[in-house]
């Protein structure tokens, strides 16, 4: 694998990246939704399963929407979906007319305990009584759903959804019929979520360009004097679904982490970071409100050569490294190569996979066998942080797609295909990183990172 080093680092002028209009955002028809079930029977066989139930809420809904076609508004929602083709869909008050969002035939039952406290129950049926309506059995193998994976010393078949529904189901199929599936949706290697189709990746480009676009156009606003509630504005979905909160924090709030906006005016040196979130990316970035080291407090003014070159040539290394094949584990050995953790303080895993969630899951882990497919949407995501100085980041996803995906994609999205194949060669001509044939670019900012945001002109470079 080739390492790039931060001797081969340059802060210089660049071009800006450019955009075109978006256009309407691509719409995942009802047949993609019919093989998602197909290929959530063949886990089930496999798994010896006669239903899964899938927990969803307002924050935890993608493993639940990826069936049912919407998500869980206010309320908790579940999807209880049967071997033999039978789907069933537990809703609150307030969500119960959602069912017919369905692309996939659900039978709706109101469950008025997944409403809002306080709210009517006059028609009020148990857990139990519900999942019973929903044709759960005694004795029936039962997979339940819900968001995350217990992975190392957390492994277990422990349950990622309320103990009251997991109780209820217990009761109703017997305790030894029920194990945590959230794996058949999001681990790494298996899960029916990670690889995507020509519609699904087309949907989600949107996500992450109007994400991208967003944070491009605060960072083009940002200046001394501004509130941080004023630049916040500028990290508006427009309506659309947010994969995660908005992150705009300057000065003291930096240190402060995942926090909201303040009316705390931005100053020159003060270190920010700012990211946006849309369904099919996030698009991170933090420096310093700066034109450069003059403008930083005097033990940092060694930023640059000490932590951002080394970050950013670890970063030109993961986008050279990612490609159809490629272990996970081979990515994070490269990474810790260039910008060992003992010394650059990241904690996290350097990349992840991303869909409608911010994180998905992480093939990218030591020792990590876990290949890289084609379908995959792959986030390149490290967070580095020494004392003493403002971690960087420049946080974008990227799509991997085999001659045949790219086909698909010239042939029904030519306008996503033309912004992805622009993206790269931006990358390639003005910031001399070049992707494999096979790697492209979801973020109209991809690997554009400027540490220093008042000397807007410049960012770095491979050389």
């Amino acid at each position: 694998m080739k390492y790039i080093l931060p001797e081969n680092v340059e802060y210089r002028k660049v071009k800006k990246p450019v955009w075109k209009g978006l256009g309407d955002c691509p719409q995942v028809p009802g047949q993609v939704y019919e093989k998602r079930y197909e290929k959530l029977y063949e886990k089930m066989d496999e798994a010896g399963l006669d239903a899964v139930v899938i927990y969803g809420d307002r924050e935890h809904y993608s493993n639940f929407r990826y069936l049912a076609a919407f998500d869980p508004r206010f309320e908790e929602g579940v999807l209880v979906a049967h071997r033999n083709g039978k789907n069933y869909v537990l809703l609150g008050n307030e969500c119960l007319n959602l069912y017919r969002e369905c692309k996939v035939a659900a039978e709706p039952i109101l469950c008025q305990i997944l409403s809002l406290p306080n709210q009517p129950m006059d028609a009020f049926q148990s857990m139990e009584e519900s999942f019973c309506r929903a044709g759960i059995r005694d004795g029936m193998r039962i997979g339940a759903v819900g968001w995350k994976l217990f992975t190392g010393r957390a492994e277990g078949n422990h349950f990622d959804i309320p103990s009251y529904m997991a109780d209820a189901l217990k009761a109703v199929a017997g305790a030894g019929n029920v194990r945590n599936a959230t794996g058949i949706f999001i681990d790494p290697e298996k899960g029916i979520r990670i690889i995507n189709d020509v519609h699904t990746i087309a949907a989600l480009e949107y996500g992450a360009s109007e994400a991208s676009r967003r944070l491009a156009e605060m960072l083009e606003a940002l200046e001394p004097g501004k509130s941080e509630a004023e630049l916040g504005a500028y990290l508006n979905s427009k309506g659309r679904v947010m994969s995660c909160h908005p992150l705009l924090a300057t000065g003291a709030n930096r240190a402060r982490g995942l926090v909201s906006v303040t009316d705390d005016k931005v100053q020159k040196g003060d270190a920010f970071c700012a990211s946006m979130g849309l369904e099919g990316g996030l698009s991170c970035r933090a420096g310093y409100v700066a034109e450069g080291i003059d403008d930083l407090e005097e033990g940092a003014r060694d930023y640059l050569e000490k932590l951002a070159k080394p970050y950013f040539a670890a970063v030109a290394t993961w986008y050279e490294a990612v490609g159809i094949g490629m272990a996970g584990g081979e990515i994070y050995q490269a990474i810790q190569a260039i910008l060992p953790k003992e010394t650059y303080g990241w904690v996290l895993n350097p990349g992840h996979l991303i869909g409608t969630e911010e994180w998905l899951s992480s093939p990218f882990y030591p020792g990590s066998q876990t290949t890289l497919k084609s379908g995959m949407l792959v986030q390149m995501d490290m967070i580095p942080g020494m004392e003493g100085y403002s971690g960087p980041n420049c946080e974008d996803g990227i799509c991997i797609a085999d001659m045949e995906l790219q086909k698909e994609l010239e042939e029904i999205y030519p306008e996503v295909w033309e912004r992805m194949n622009a993206r790269k060669q931006y990358m390639k001509e003005e910031l001399g990183i070049v992707l494999k044939p096979e790697v492209f670019p979801m973020s109209d900012i991809a690997g554009w990172f400027n540490p220093f945001a008042l000397n807007k002109d410049m960012a770095f470079a491979i050389v």
